[in-house]
């Protein structure tokens, strides 16, 4: 009895550890409760149609409004200088003068050539008048008669050659004193008193030049202007002629100047070289802040884009080609993921001009936690409006 009761008990402890360990494998077989995902707050906000006004910024240079280099018309000395240079002038204003005493004395005799010439005219027309009545008597020959007109006509001839040369005389006098053919501010002179100069010499005595108005010259693509007129023809945007003088301009140091400007023509042809086109603005300059050769840049309203569509640049992704695309809310809350064509870029604010309508919901803030086709569980609108660049 008693060996039989041993193999009892050691087959029942076997199987409960069997038993046991079934058990305890079983517990440790159970699959872990699955954990909560975390809930990211999406930032979106709603797209609403606006009027917006495009402007395009352009680099260019100021040029002076007019530009003189004054030469001499005649050959001398200069014996003054009648200007300071880098002062203001008139027009007519007398800059030079050239030593006169030559042209003078070629008034003179060319006068005293006058008065001889009207002398011989004089004697002439009464011989012509008297041989005139004499040959209707047949009291000298009509060859006679004839002599005595032709020398009245060639006397009348050497008064008109002698008249002429007068004035002249009177013109070279006049060119001594070489004036400004324009207003403006003078630059710096290349002769001084003493120098010797000639009548139309390639070297400038001195250059003047016009500060007000300032001309401004922009240099524009043929590209640019193909796709403006394209645009302006498709009713992309509407443009209001009178835009055309209100222009503003940035200076150098990114002041902008306190006036505005008007555009005042295009030029008619394509640089073959360049393939571009020179527009020139016209700005007031009345205080001279604006200097010829002067960098700056013009912005110049192109139109008014009807119903336009903006997003934050912050929204806008790309694709490793370049592509736009948006996250978009959609139906029942599921992001999509949206390629759109985007224009220009407007205070910090992408111009859309394919792929989004108005009205959907385009995710701003959050765009890391959320993936296409995913629903969107925790979202707030925001409304504030971009800050300007």
């Amino acid at each position: 009895m008693l060996k039989k009761n041993n193999k009892f008990n050691v087959f029942t402890r076997s199987h409960i550890l069997i038993l046991l360990s079934l058990a305890l494998t079983g517990c440790d077989s159970k699959e872990p409760v699955a954990q909560q995902q975390p809930q990211y707050d999406i930032g979106y906000t709603t797209i609403e149609p606006q009027n917006i006004e495009l402007k395009d910024e352009m680099p260019g240079r100021t040029v002076a409004s007019y530009q003189s280099e004054v030469r001499p018309q005649i050959g001398g000395i200069i014996v003054e200088q009648l200007f300071s240079e880098g002062s203001l002038i008139k027009k007519g204003q007398p800059l030079y003068q050239i030593d006169p005493a030559p042209f003078k004395l070629n008034l003179k005799s060319a006068e005293s050539d006058l008065r001889k010439t009207k002398a011989n005219l004089t004697t002439a027309r009464n011989k012509a008048n008297r041989y005139a009545r004499l040959v209707k008597e047949q009291a000298v020959s009509r060859q006679d008669y004839d002599d005595a007109t032709s020398v009245y006509q060639q006397a009348q001839s050497d008064v008109t050659s002698a008249e002429a040369a007068v004035a002249n005389s009177k013109i070279d006098l006049n060119y001594t004193r070489v004036t400004s053919p324009i207003a403006g501010r003078v630059g710096r002179s290349t002769v001084t008193a003493g120098a010797l100069v000639t009548a139309n010499q390639t070297d400038p005595l001195v250059t003047v030049q016009t500060y007000d108005p300032m001309f401004v010259d922009l240099t524009a693509s043929s590209g640019e202007l193909l796709q403006f007129r394209r645009d302006l023809a498709s009713g992309a945007y509407s443009r209001n002629e009178g835009e055309l003088s209100d222009i503003t301009l940035a200076l150098e140091d990114g002041s902008l100047y306190d006036r505005k400007g008007k555009i005042l023509f295009s030029d008619i042809n394509i640089n073959q070289t360049t393939g571009s086109f020179v527009l020139r603005l016209s700005f007031p300059n009345p205080d001279r802040i604006l200097l010829p050769g002067m960098f700056i840049r013009a912005s110049l309203p192109r139109g008014i884009v009807h119903d336009a569509l903006l997003v934050p640049a912050k929204a806008l992704t790309r694709t490793p080609k370049g592509a736009a695309q948006l996250h978009v809310i959609g139906d029942k809350d599921i992001v999509e993921l949206r390629n759109v064509t985007t224009g220009t870029l407007i205070n910090n604010q992408w111009l859309i001009t394919k792929g989004l309508q108005a009205g959907e919901k385009v995710i701003v803030e959050g765009i890391q936690f959320v993936r296409p086709k995913s629903p969107v569980t925790k979202s707030h609108e925001i409304t504030d409006t971009p800050p300007e660049e």
